[in-house]
């Protein structure tokens, strides 16, 4: 089980893997660019620059780029980079998208068109990775960004969706907390009645735990659980927090960041390639951590693939 993202890093440089390919949608911006070439002058992605082709040299300029192999591709618009982008992940030539300086519609748009789009799965979720330094180990939380009120059903897709990404970080049972205010069922809260149902169906789930509704504190603090004598499978030990809804999770987890001294790493799941959705307003390290997640996420897919080709 992989703990923090200084052990993400340490591992893939460890694999000395070939680098996976990464298209860097509107490329020609500072901060994407310091984060892709760090990882590419470690031998560990080579990006592929989708933008404007003198704009992008212009940034450049100010990088040490000497030792890292990278690709220029032209663009003159949003959309065309991020067609580019999408028909790239879906003839195989790279491995995941980054967002880089364009409204995030933009690039969706091309991600799900029915044609030429790359959605696998029916619902596309977001999952960030929080680093708490006074958590033991990674806390997931999804679905902060994509679904705005998902239904039962839809935070059903959200659970496997993320359960793929905790299974390549090496959580063999991942523990997936569905929130609510309390740990009763409440008919006038819908989030602690699908909660319950989701409960139910994954009762005989074997590769993960999910249980609810269950309150926050008792989800990441086992004093919280045993003061409240709480006797779920959960007891302050969570891996996972999936939230009732995108004003929950966003909220939860910049508070986290912003409040509570938190690093975070952030991709939508769902589609045939990781793809990194970071704001634009993101650091360098958010997006740095936001590519080693995507990395190991597109790594452990490779090998999936591998295996059952043989």
């Amino acid at each position: 089980m992989i703990k923090n993202f200084t052990e993400l890093r340490q591992e893939l440089l460890n694999k000395k893997a070939e680098p996976k390919k990464v298209a860097v949608i509107k490329a020609a911006n500072k901060h994407a660019l310091e984060s892709i070439f760090e990882l590419a002058k470690e031998g560990l992605v080579i990006p592929y620059l989708i933008d404007d082709e003198a704009a992008i040299k212009k940034e450049l300029l100010s990088l040490d780029v000497e030792d890292a192999e990278y690709v220029i591709l032209n663009a003159g618009t949003d959309a065309d980079a991020a067609f580019i982008g999408v028909q790239m992940a879906k003839e195989n030539k790279v491995q995941f998208i980054m967002k880089g300086d364009l409204q995030t519609g933009t690039l969706l748009k091309e991600v799900v068109n029915r044609e030429t789009g790359i959605r696998q799965q029916k619902v596309l979720s977001h999952l960030a990775l929080i680093e708490v330094p006074n958590y033991p180990r990674l806390i997931g939380i999804t679905d902060g960004g994509m679904v705005l009120t998902p239904s039962a059903e839809q935070k059903k897709a959200i659970i496997q969706n993320a359960s793929k990404v905790m299974h390549a970080l090496g959580f063999s049972k991942p523990k997936f907390a569905i929130l609510s205010a309390a740990e009763v069922v409440q008919p006038k809260l819908p989030a602690s009645v699908d909660a319950s149902e989701l409960t139910k169906e994954y009762a005989n789930e074997s590769e993960m735990i999910v249980e609810g509704p269950i309150s926050l504190d008792i989800a990441l603090n086992p004093i919280a659980a045993e003061e409240k004598h709480y006797q779920g499978k959960i007891k302050g030990d969570a891996d996972v927090l999936v939230v009732p809804d995108i004003v929950g999770g966003n909220i939860l987890s910049k508070s986290m960041t912003l409040l509570a001294k938190g690093e975070m790493a952030g991709i939508i799941v769902g589609a045939s390639v990781p793809i990194i959705l970071t704001s634009r307003s993101s650091s360098a390290a958010e997006k740095r951590n936001s590519l080693l997640l995507a990395l190991k996420v597109s790594e452990n897919q490779t090998s999936q693939e591998k295996g059952a080709v043989e």
